[in-house]
């Protein structure tokens, strides 16, 4: 049954980094995985769930290029659907660059409300000749905000804060840096919340770093160039500006109930909110 399969993205860069193999069934449950995946500014591909569902696999964080892990197919088993699962490893003796890597397959497939289970390809095989069951059952994604990576919504678990998800959101920007690390010392529930203050950390805290580091560094050339000394200030000046701007956007979007990414940072923020 693989021509049933249309894959929607496969490669080796995902956002969640531990293995997991997910079904998900709804438009909400879809879109706190692809957030959780590709983070939460992007957007859900479109999935007709009336007809459809989605089948995803992780194979969480691998140390070099060259692991893979692919959807191979979907067989009916008695009454439940066995969806089969291949993983390679790189080749021995292959040189490869240390870099981390987590492979990920996602696809639809036609929609089966009964029980589903993920098969190990190989495994699968040599057990149906030893009449051996390899299957695991599978549990459906969370919906947005509940812990499988960064949420999309304020509309999560309530934050243990105390305070409304939305309220304790746009408090992580307050202060820049030092409120975010204040609300991820008390935070342990809400996704949504933790995304924010990780971003006011990296975010924030980032350009506040930059433009404090520009400036010493141009008073540092005032007496071997005085335009450089004049250029490196006003440059200091227009990432002060920036960083305004982006602490204005920020505590809009939180408040809100918005989980707006930073250019660059935000994705960090989303990867390190999903591993807290």
């Amino acid at each position: 049954m693989t021509s049933s399969l249309t894959t929607i993205a496969r490669g080796e860069s995902s956002g969640i980094v531990e293995s997991q193999r997910v079904i998900v069934r709804d438009a909400g449950q879809w879109r706190a995985l692809w957030a959780a995946h590709a983070g939460p500014a992007t957007a859900a591909p479109d999935v007709d769930f009336t007809s459809r569902m989605v089948a995803a696999v992780f194979a969480g964080e691998r140390p070099t290029p060259g692991f893979e892990i692919e959807i191979a197919g979907v067989a009916r088993d008695g009454e439940a659907l066995a969806v089969s699962v291949a993983e390679r490893s790189p080749s021995p003796g292959m040189i490869a660059a240390q870099i981390l890597v987590t492979p990920f397959h996602i696809v639809t497939l036609p929609r089966y409300d009964g029980e589903v289970r993920f098969v190990d390809a190989k495994a699968g095989a040599a057990a149906a000749r030893l009449g051996a069951d390899t299957t695991a059952r599978v549990k459906p994604y969370p919906r947005a905000g509940m812990k499988a990576g960064a949420a999309t919504s304020a509309a999560d678990a309530p934050s243990s804060t105390g305070l409304e998800p939305n309220f304790a959101a746009a408090l992580a920007y307050l202060a820049g840096p030092f409120s975010g690390i204040l609300i991820l010392l008390v935070e342990r529930a809400n996704s949504y919340v933790r995304f924010h203050a990780w971003q006011a950390i990296v975010g924030l805290g980032g350009l506040g770093a930059l433009a404090v580091g520009v400036l010493v560094l141009s008073f540092l050339t005032l007496l071997l160039s005085p335009f450089v000394f004049t250029v490196m200030y006003w440059l200091s000046g227009l990432i002060a500006v920036v960083w305004v701007v982006a602490w204005v956007i920020c505590l809009v979007k939180a408040f809100t109930g918005n989980a707006w990414q930073m250019p660059v940072a935000g994705r960090y923020a989303a990867r390190l909110a999903a591993r807290s």
